[in-house]
């Protein structure tokens, strides 16, 4: 069995996990030339299943500010046909199989990873409020 088809059956595997749906966009905006008036934009970049994968926990807080929180990382896996997205591009939960409290949020990527034999296209992300 070669690398190539363990990672390809990883694949499958993997897309079977993905029982949420996301919403990946970029925003941007547009100037009109005349007015000067600053018109947001955003385009979708991808519509489809996702997995939301929360790593534990630090077990000790860490000091922002004046306060100390204990932080996790996020990550959402979508299929690695997946391309293009980058850093600042949003993700927003649309569905949600296992917890409806995952519906509705929205996250900002600030990160895709980079490996030969990835079985989802990973994206490190924040929670975004308001």
């Amino acid at each position: 069995m070669s690398a190539t088809s363990i990672t390809m059956r990883g694949r499958a595997a993997a897309e079977a996990l993905m029982l949420d749906a996301v919403t990946i966009a970029r925003t941007g905006s547009s100037t009109d030339p005349d007015t000067g008036v600053v018109t947001p934009t955003q385009s979708t970049l991808y519509t489809g299943k996702a997995k939301i994968q929360q790593q534990a926990a630090s077990a000790s807080p860490t000091p922002v500010g004046e306060a100390e929180v204990f932080v996790a990382q996020v990550e959402v896996h979508v299929p690695i046909t997946v391309t293009g997205i980058r850093p600042d591009d949003l993700v927003t939960v649309t569905a949600s199989a296992l917890d409806a409290d995952l519906v509705g949020k929205t996250y900002r990527v600030r990160g895709v990873a980079d490996k030969s034999f990835l079985t989802a296209r990973r994206l490190a992300v924040i929670g975004v409020s308001g």
